[in-house]
C-alpha cells in the first residue's frame, strides 16, 4: 500500500520543487517521470499478484483523498509564486509546465479513479480535479460515451490505426466536447428536463472553470492566465496520450448493420509494468477496468492479458510523440 503513496507524491513533490525553489527545476517532473520511473521498471519485476494477494484498504482511498488538496494547494501555490514581480511570463510558462505534469499524471488519473467510484462525496472529488485542469466534461463523456462506445468509430477517445496522436489529439478533444454535450442533453431530454437549465451539468462545469480561470487572473493578473492554461494543457495532452496508447487500433467487430461485439480484454492495451502502474494507480492495468470500472485500483488483476504493452506508460507516450517509431512497433502487435 505505501508504494501508492511514495510514488504518485514523489511526482506531485517533483512539480512542487518548481515552486517552492526555482522555476530552473520544472525540468524535474519530467526527467522523473519519463527517465526514472522506465529506469525503475527496467529494474522491477511486473505486477503478478495473484487475485487472493490482493488487497483494497482505507490506507488505498486515502492516497487518492490526499491527493485532491495536495494538487489544489500546488495549485495555488503556484499562482502566489507567480504574482511575484520578479517571475516573468515566461516564468509562468516554466511553472505551468512543471506542475501541469503532476496535473495529468497524478491529477487527472486520481480523478479517472474517483469518477467511477459509487460515493457522490469520492465522484465529488474527481470532478474537482477534472476541473483544476479545465476538463469537467471529461466525467460524462467517459463514463457515457468511452466506457459504451470503446474500440468502436463512435468513440472519440479510440484512436484508429494509422491515426498519429497530433491527429488524434485534435479530434479527440474536439469531438469529446461535443459527445460529451449530446450525451448530457440526451439524459436530460429522457428526464424531461431542459437542456439549457440549472440541471445542465455541462454548465455546471464551465462556470467553475471560468471562476477558477477568474480567481487565477485575480491573484496573479495576466500572469495567472498564462499559467492555468499552460498548466491545463500539458494536463489535458498528458491524459489524451494514456488515452491514445489505451486502445489504438483495437477495434470490436460488428455482429450486424446494428450492433457490435461486447467488449472484452482484447479491445485494451494492458501494462503490468511495476513502478509505472504504483505511480498512476494501477492506470495500466486498464484491460480488467473496463469489464468492471467502479472495481477498486488495488483489486485490478494482474494476470497476463491478451494485450500487453511492450514497454510502461512513459516509454510508450514518448513512442507515441514520434509517429515513425509507434507504428512500427504497434501496428505490427494489433
Amino acid at each position: 500500500m505505501l508504494l501508492y503513496w511514495f510514488f504518485p507524491f514523489t511526482i506531485i513533490a517533483s512539480s512542487y520543487c518548481c515552486v517552492l525553489l526555482s522555476t530552473t527545476w520544472s525540468i524535474l517532473p519530467y526527467i522523473w517521470v519519463l527517465m526514472i520511473v522506465p529506469l525503475l521498471d527496467l529494474l522491477t519485476p511486473k505486477l503478478s499478484k495473484t487475485n487472493k494477494e490482493l488487497e483494497n484498504t482505507l490506507g488505498h482511498n486515502a492516497s487518492l483523498i490526499a491527493v485532491v488538496p495536495a494538487m489544489f494547494f500546488l495549485f495555488f501555490l503556484s499562482l502566489t509564486k507567480i504574482s511575484n514581480a520578479e517571475i516573468s511570463s515566461l516564468g509562468a510558462i516554466a511553472i505551468g509546465l512543471g506542475t501541469g505534469i503532476a496535473g495529468g499524471a497524478i491529477g487527472i488519473t486520481t480523478a479517472h479513479e474517483l469518477i467511477h467510484r459509487k460515493s457522490k462525496i469520492m465522484r465529488g472529488f474527481g470532478i474537482c480535479l477534472l476541473v483544476l485542469c479545465l476538463y469537467g466534461h471529461f466525467r460524462i463523456e467517459h463514463i457515457y460515451g468511452h466506457h459504451i462506445h470503446v474500440a468502436t468509430k463512435n468513440d472519440p477517445a479510440t484512436a484508429r490505426k494509422g491515426e498519429n496522436f497530433y491527429s488524434f489529439l485534435i479530434r479527440c478533444v474536439i469531438t469529446g466536447v461535443i459527445s460529451a454535450w449530446n450525451i448530457e442533453k440526451n439524459i436530460l431530454i429522457s428526464k424531461k428536463l431542459s437542456v439549457i437549465g440549472i440541471k445542465n451539468r455541462m454548465f455546471h462545469y464551465l462556470i467553475f472553470q471560468v471562476l477558477l480561470i477568474f480567481a487565477s487572473y485575480y491573484i496573479s493578473g495576466i500572469k495567472g492566465i498564462i499559467y492555468i492554461l499552460f498548466h491545463s494543457a500539458i494536463s489535458i495532452i498528458l491524459l489524451e496520450l494514456v488515452e491514445y496508447i489505451q486502445h489504438y487500433g483495437l477495434v470490436r467487430k460488428h455482429n450486424n448493420k446494428t450492433s457490435v461485439e461486447s467488449y472484452n480484454h482484447s479491445h485494451s492495451w494492458n501494462s503490468r509494468h511495476s513502478v509505472a502502474d504504483w505511480s498512476t494507480f494501477n492506470l495500466g492495468l486498464h484491460s480488467e477496468h473496463h469489464s468492471i470500472s467502479n472495481k477498486p485500483y488495488p483489486l485490478l488483476t494482474q494476470d497476463k492479458k491478451v494485450r500487453e504493452m511492450p514497454a510502461n506508460y512513459p516509454t510508450m507516450i514518448l513512442m507515441a510523440l514520434i509517429p515513425p517509431i509507434w507504428f512500427k512497433v504497434i501496428d505490427q502487435k494489433i
